[in-house]
């Protein structure tokens, strides 16, 4: 037992570290192969780190809310943050204009932790069960879409890029960027460390958790900020990315035949970094050739909204 969970450990964290490495080496090495001029370079790295670092955030996003509200079908894209952080963009875009990321990512913070917030309380208020997750997520990611686009008549005139925020899209990446991409993830990566172990007690359930002398509604309340301002962190830069914090949770739970939040969560970060590099790239090189560059939250969209169709019918069925 114990050489499996040796075993286990390697994987997640080797799969973690080369997701990290490989893609960021691939795109260094093809670039400069192909004797690109210095700008096309930094550009093409830059996007390559900020997909594998958002990649990062969303998957492991994912994890710690499934694991603490105890429910499979969640992440941050179902309860409505990366809509919430969205409408907050652009209003900040109609009252402050383009110029600082600073406001930008405070207002997507803000607007993120609100949607979230609400969508727990409406949640619980109704039943705090699966589904009344998944229709109070989905209540408040409708409404918050519904404002954004009205925002976007006023907004896209003045700034073009804007549109492409609804699905996600890492065309418009910049190097003043980087300190908002980077910091959610070195936050999510020292998050693990320090709450994985206490996740595992509390998804096993409250009674169980305060035993062992863990809080869990304050592992909830600090799980839910993390993940808030993360994740609204990324929208804020790039537009809602769905389902990438879905989906590779369970991948990573499948794959090793666990739940244990501390082999989980590194797997389904490298998954996560994997899964949305190949996507950008894909869109970017292949999909390009004849439909023009998509967005890769369209693409994570098309492949993770039936997984959570299935996913959604066997919680109900109780498979």
């Amino acid at each position: 037992m114990h050489r499996e969970l040796m075993v286990k450990t390697t994987i997640a964290f080797s799969t973690l570290i080369a997701s990290m490495v490989l893609p960021i080496a691939y795109t260094y090495f093809s670039s400069i192969n192909q004797d690109l001029p210095e700008t096309i370079l930094s550009y093409r790295l830059h996007r390559s780190i900020y997909s594998v670092l958002a990649g990062i955030v969303l998957a492991s996003s994912g994890c710690m809310l499934q694991s603490t509200l105890r429910n499979p079908l969640v992440d941050h894209h179902i309860l409505g943050v990366g809509a919430g952080a969205l409408f907050a963009v652009y209003l900040s875009f109609l009252l402050h204009g383009f110029s600082s990321l600073f406001i930008i990512a405070l207002a997507a913070s803000a607007g993120g932790l609100f949607a979230l917030f609400l969508s727990v309380a409406i949640a619980e208020i109704m039943s705090g069960s699966d589904a009344a997750y998944v229709l109070s997520g989905l209540g408040v990611t409708s409404m918050f879409s519904g404002l954004s686009i009205l925002l976007l008549y006023y907004v896209a005139p003045r700034y073009g890029p804007a549109s492409l925020m609804l699905t996600g899209s890492f065309i418009h990446s910049r190097k003043d960027m980087m300190p908002y991409v980077l910091a959610p993830a070195v936050v999510m990566i020292i998050s693990y460390f320090a709450l994985a172990k206490k996740m595992n007690t509390v998804v096993i359930g409250d009674d169980y958790a305060l035993q062992l002398g863990v809080n869990p509604r304050r592992i909830r309340l600090v799980t839910a900020l993390i993940v808030g301002v993360s994740s609204s962190l990324i929208v804020s830069m790039f537009g809602m990315i769905g389902f990438i914090g879905l989906v590779t949770p369970h991948m990573a739970r499948l794959f090793l035949k666990t739940s244990d939040n501390r082999l989980v969560i590194p797997l389904a970060m490298g998954l996560g970094s994997l899964l949305l590099y190949i996507t950008d790239s894909l869109s970017r090189i292949v999909v390009a050739e004849v439909l023009g560059e998509v967005p890769a939250g369209a693409v994570t969209s098309a492949i993770g909204a039936p997984f959570f169709l299935i996913l959604l019918v066997k919680r109900l069925r109780g498979v």
